[in-house]
């Protein structure tokens, strides 16, 4: 569906899980939806980048100082 509310015409290819996996998402009928493979592709390098972003630890580094400047 477009932001504007218009549905995608193209035809449904593509299975894609609502929830998906990798948030707990189950292969349930309730849970599979048809798309065309360009939403498909779409919703899933989103969710992709959500999952990894999930998954990064987070590391704090005391930021830098030039040499010039230190004690």
């Amino acid at each position: 569906m477009y932001s504007d509310g218009r549905r995608c015409e193209l035809p449904g290819t593509d299975v894609d899980h609502v929830i998906p996996h990798s948030l707990g998402g189950s292969d349930d009928l309730s849970n599979l939806a048809l798309t065309c493979t360009y939403h498909h592709r779409v919703k899933s390098s989103s969710e992709g980048g959500t999952a990894a972003a999930l998954t990064r630890k987070s590391v704090h580094r005391k930021p830098p100082t030039h040499p010039a400047l230190d004690d």
